[in-house]
Order: C-alpha cells, then structure tokens, then sequence
C-alpha cells in the first residue's frame, strides 16, 4: 500500500498539482500484468482478449520474461517504479520514444529499488535482473515491441480512443469542478480517505509507505484493473494509475449483438450480461458503468430489471449501495456462462 499527501507545499490538493497523461507503456506493462496474474484465464472483459493473446505470442515467438512475471506476482499486479518513467502530459505518447527512455534507467536504481521490494533477499527468478541490470533492461526494450505487435497490435485504435475519451472526460472534470471532484471519479486500485490519495501498490502485506509529492499524474489504463502502476521523477512528480472507462471495448465488437454461441448474451442481450459477469464481486452502479462503458443511468435501468427479475439484489454499505448475484443470478452463470468456468466461491452470495 503506498499513500501519497495531496497536501503540496502545506495547501491542499488544487488544480495545478494535477496532469493526466495518457502512456501506451504503461498500456503495455498493464496487460502484461494481467497476462501474468493468470496463466490460463483473464476475468471479463478481458477475456476474449487474453484468449487471443495467448494464441497469437506464441506464434510470433514471444516469451513473457521470467523476471518480469514473477516482480508482477510479487507485487500484487503492480511493478518497480524503475520500470514506469513518469509519462508526459505534453504530447502523445510515443511507444518507441518511452521505451527508449527505459535504456537510461541507472543500474544502481534498479538494484536499490529491488532490494526494497524483497527485503529478504531477491529471489532466484529476479537475480538475472539484479545481477545485470542493462543487459536485462536491453532485453526488455527489445521484447516490449515485438510483445506489443503481436498483442496489441489489432486493438490500438480502440485503446487509444478510450484512453483519449478518458482524458477528455477527466479534464473537463478538473476544469469545471475541480481536483478533489475528479479524484472521487477514480476507478481501479485507487481510492481516497482525505487528503491522502491510497493506492494498491507494492508487494502485498507490506505497511503502507507514506510519500509526499509535488505533482501528479494521472493515467488512465483500458488494462487498469488490479493494482496501481507507480512511477516517481527525481523532481517530485507521482504517476499513478487508473482503470479508464470504457475497457469493454475489449469484449468484441458489435455491442448489440451476441457472440455466436453465447448463451448468456443470446438470453440476456450482451449489456445484461455483461453485468451479470460484472456482478461476480459487490459493486456500485459507478463501478459497473466505469467497467463495462456504459451510462450510469442505463446501467441502473439494467440493474432495476435484474434486481426485479430476482438475478441482482441490492444492499447498503454505508453511503454506498451495492448489487450482488442473487442464487438465480449464480445458477445462470453456472449454466448458460460459455465463456467461463463458475465453480469459484466468489460467485457465492448469502
């Protein structure tokens, strides 16, 4: 857990203190993270995705790296911030040019930061990394092209418009209601409790470290769910990330019609359904539209019918209202869901 102060220079958060940035580095990293957080199945709406993925890296000859795998376990989906240089806010990013800047990363960081990460010492699958830092870094910058073409390649304009509708979104939030509005609007592994902004980032079970900044940078990620990717600058600037609106984008194109053999979709329609799937864990109506890129209002209409057809129910936590499965809404996953598995207790409600 890392918390950083949005008190800057004794004043609260304000607007100045705040940039969104888009990274297709940090894009990058992110799906890696959850091509490693599961080797044999991403959750929805990832799914259809990783399938690919898992397909077509093989036939194009690419290895995930060792190290690389075992720093997104360790961290719980997150990595070093050696990793993640701070994204700049000035011009579109360029994949070449931010992997060009991963070569510069100094030795001696990538080992100080490493022995922070595995205060017991670093463990067998890292010690490549710690032993030789450039010439592993050298490997990553040539892999993360190759993995990105055989990947990415087939989504990268979907990806870019949802992150660049996100930035629009966030900065007309910052511009008409200011910083403290749109950092209540963040999805993912980020949340707020004051003036401190936690994120989910870091080895799992470790104390939460305290860090105060003099700017921050928010990214929006189509592969922002789990952890929080991290990155400092030595002038004080954070990076942090946030799962974007929109990430369904990934589930196949034609939103109104059902994938073929797809019984869920076929009896539910795909909107529906992807709730019911969305609805594997608690969530909030806001949480759902953010998953799913949907309206609020149409995704609470969605939900008043599930909820009247006895498949959602809905309960206060809180200030916050919460819809869950209901057994009827289990037992559809468990017997029309193709596209998954349901024998998980976190499909259970009681």
């Amino acid at each position: 857990m890392i918390e950083i102060s949005l008190r800057t220079s004794g004043q609260g958060a304000h607007a100045g203190a705040l940039r969104i940035a888009n990274s297709r580095l940090w894009e990058t990293f992110g799906s890696i993270g959850l091509l490693s957080a599961d080797p044999g199945h991403a959750p929805w709406p990832y799914t259809d995705w990783g399938r690919a993925a898992r397909r077509s890296l093989p036939r194009a000859d690419v290895t995930l790296p060792g190290w690389l795998v075992h720093l997104f376990r360790a961290g719980g989906g997150t990595l070093p911030s050696f990793l993640l240089p701070v994204p700049s806010s000035a011009r579109q990013p360029d994949l070449a040019e931010e992997i060009a800047s991963l070569r510069e990363v100094p030795p001696a960081r990538v080992r100080a930061e490493l022995a922070r990460w595995f205060p017991g010492g670093v463990p067998a699958e890292v010690r490549p990394l710690y032993a030789d830092p450039g010439a592993r870094i050298a490997d990553l910058c040539a892999f993360l092209p190759r993995y990105a073409r055989a990947a990415l390649a087939p989504y990268e304009t979907s990806l870019r418009t949802v992150t660049d509708d996100d930035i629009l979104l966030r900065a007309r939030v910052l511009a008409t209601q200011g910083p403290d509005r749109l950092l209540g609007t963040l999805r993912g592994a980020v949340s707020r409790r004051g003036d401190v902004l936690r994120l989910r980032a870091g080895p799992p079970g470790r104390a939460a470290a305290r860090t105060e900044v003099s700017r921050i940078v928010l990214v929006p990620l189509v592969f922002g769910r789990g952890a929080s990717l991290l990155g400092f600058a030595p002038n004080g600037v954070t990076a942090v990330s946030y799962q974007a609106e929109g990430a369904a984008v990934l589930a196949g194109e034609g939103a109104d019609e059902p994938a073929r053999g797809d019984r869920l979709e076929i009896l539910l329609g795909r909107s529906r359904a992807g709730l019911v799937r969305g609805l594997v864990a608690p969530a909030t109506t806001s949480d759902l539209a953010a998953t799913l890129g949907l309206a609020p209002s149409t995704v609470s209409e969605h939900l008043t019918s599930l909820v009247a057809a006895g498949v959602v129910r809905r309960r206060r936590a809180g200030v916050r209202v919460l819809y869950e499965l209901d057994a009827s809404g289990v037992a559809l996953l468990r017997h029309l869901d193709n596209r998954r598995r349901v024998n998980a207790a976190s499909y259970e409600t009681t």
